[in-house]
């Protein structure tokens, strides 16, 4: 196991180097051996394919999986392990992870050891492009449940070294290990590096500033990022992941844009059942090239982005996303069926003073709720500044209820999401 991780490691370095073409030709080969492997051995597609007609021979690229409907966690979770999991695969000696569980259910998932090991290479390969080097120590501030408890093998020899801080602790004692670790990497979910960059900023703390801050799982709008950089003096480079796929694509200051790490996963970008084209908002559809025990193939993440047409300028070759727009449940639905990017409140949200922290939430089509944590200046007519600033955009008639709170409370998964919406909009 030493051995493959090593030999991954190496290989997802060198790929950083080849060119485009070269990317393509792996990934469909790739592709190939993956969609037959999935109709040989797991009965959910082989069943999904023969429903629809589709030959595995006809996949030969991205541009042929089109012709394969699209997979759902809804779907997967009503199906037994049997199946949607490989037959040819003993599942107590693969790693098994869940995903955070915050759009529902938890959907549980299975590896090969070295599905598993490819996968955890792409999260360091934007550390390393950045210039993080292996004996630069890591904070981590993650979910409780991706703390590890014991050494990794190569952390005895002082590489990769991170220690793990619970998103579910004050920001005062992440502040404080933060201090007393005084990492080269401050690495997490970008809600919580916020709360923490707020923190420190409001109860004027000093703090040790770290190399390199990268920020996962959330979505961080200018305002977010302009605090982060404020307390910490350095830019947040975002990565972009999800536990059915490993990490997705990093963000290129130089491209102004995301790589996507085509070598692991195909994503594509659908609207309307039609892929979305280039600037072109739509939901992320991926097809993770390392998933042989429980293969996503055409797997809806439920998160909106656009992908780009623009050509790469840093000298990689991996392709671009231009934006991640978060979950597509942080779409505002409006009466008229018409869609509001969570952009848009953290737009509204930006000139207004004395306020702490916000969050809009979402029941029903034609009401929106906006708690505010306000701060010991916070002004009585606030509220009707941004309802008009508000109204003076929408135009439709939408309740606006605005609620003061002391603080938010994050979700059941720790995190804590701006914009949510519990009304339903097809994307298909």
């Amino acid at each position: 196991m030493i051995h493959d991780q090593i030999k991954n490691y190496f290989h997802m370095k060198k790929n950083l180097n080849r060119s485009f073409s070269r990317l393509r030709t792996r990934q469909n080969e790739k592709l190939k051996n993956l969609i037959f492997y999935a109709y040989e051995n797991v009965p959910y597609y082989r069943e999904l394919f023969d429903r629809n007609h589709i030959s595995p021979q006809s996949i030969e690229n991205a541009d042929s999986l089109r012709k394969i409907p699209i997979t759902t966690k809804k779907i997967l979770q009503s199906l037994s392990l049997e199946k949607k999991t490989s037959k040819k695969v003993d599942l107590s000696s693969c790693v098994r992870i869940t995903t955070s569980g915050s759009t529902g259910i938890p959907l549980e998932i299975f590896y090969l050891k070295n599905d598993y090991s490819v996968l955890n290479m792409n999260w360091i390969r934007p550390l390393l492009v950045y210039g993080v080097k292996p004996w630069q120590k890591r904070l981590e501030i993650t979910g409780p449940h991706n703390i590890a408890n014991k050494k990794k093998w190569y952390q005895y020899f002082r590489l990769w070294r991170s220690k793990g801080i619970s998103i579910f602790n004050q920001p005062s004692e992440m502040l404080t290990e933060l201090n007393s670790y005084k990492p080269d990497v401050l690495y997490g979910y970008s809600g919580s590096l916020k709360l923490l960059a707020e923190y420190s900023r409001i109860n004027d703390l000093e703090t040790i500033n770290p190399k390199y801050i990268f920020g996962v799982s959330d979505l961080l709008d200018r305002e977010s990022r302009n605090s982060i950089f404020g307390t910490f003096q350095k830019e947040v480079i975002d990565l972009y992941g999800a536990a059915e796929s490993g990490c997705i694509a990093w963000e290129c200051h130089k491209c102004k844009g995301f790589h996507i790490n085509m070598d692991t996963v195909i994503v594509e970008c659908i609207n309307n059942g039609e892929p979305a084209g280039p600037g072109k908002r739509g939901k992320i559809v991926i097809t993770n090239l390392y998933s042989h025990a429980m293969p996503f193939i055409r797997y809806d993440l439920e998160d909106i982005g656009l992908l780009s047409g623009r050509d790469t300028s840093c000298g990689i070759d991996f392709p671009l996303m231009d934006l991640i727009e978060g979950r597509s449940d942080a779409f505002i639905v409006l009466p008229s069926g018409d869609l509001l990017s969570p952009m848009f409140f953290f737009g509204i949200m930006k000139p207004v003073r004395n306020i702490l922290n916000w969050r809009v939430c979402q029941e029903n089509s034609d009401e929106i709720i906006l708690y505010l944590v306000p701060d010991k200046e916070f002004k009585s007519d606030t509220d009707l500044l941004i309802r008009k600033r508000i109204k003076d955009y929408i135009k439709e008639n939408i309740r606006i209820r605005i609620k003061l709170v002391k603080e938010l409370e994050p979700d059941k998964t720790g995190k804590v999401r701006s914009v949510s919406s519990s009304v339903h909009h097809n994307w298909y």
